[in-house]
């Protein structure tokens, strides 16, 4: 869409005309608004089912009778909603914070299989040495 709005442009410069001109006849805002709202719409279902599939709650979309600033309305129907970029943050910080502590709490578990492993290959080793011996 960017790259069509570009040529549009450079063809209304060449042929003398206004940039502005573009944006009159509302064509190009509305399919512009219409993208912009899809790619926003898209990554708000991304975040928040990431959030759900680690099980970070999700802000609300209403504060009593009022939308809620981490959401904002579709303006196109107004039925739509999708979270506002201050939503986006929040969630977006949730999952971080949500999976360093995953990753942590693995990451302490590495020492103790470290260990574990060398007392398997010494024991395995000591096992060999005396079935060698014994023979």
């Amino acid at each position: 869409m960017d790259r069509e709005i570009g040529r549009e442009r450079r063809r209304t410069v060449k042929n003398g005309g206004n940039v502005a001109d573009i944006w009159e006849d509302g064509n190009w805002e509305f399919e512009y608004q219409l993208l912009e709202e899809d790619e926003a719409s898209f990554h708000s279902r991304q975040l928040l089912g990431r959030a759900r599939e680690l099980r970070i709650p999700t802000p609300s979309l209403f504060v009593g009778d009022i939308l809620s600033d981490d959401y904002q309305r579709s303006g196109l129907d107004g039925h739509r909603y999708y979270l506002s970029l201050v939503g986006e943050q929040k969630v977006r910080t949730a999952i971080r914070e949500e999976e360093k502590y995953r990753s942590e709490r693995w990451a302490r578990r590495i020492p103790y299989i470290t260990a574990l492993s060398g007392l398997i290959g010494t024991i395995t080793g000591l096992v060999a040495l005396l079935a060698k011996w014994g023979s």
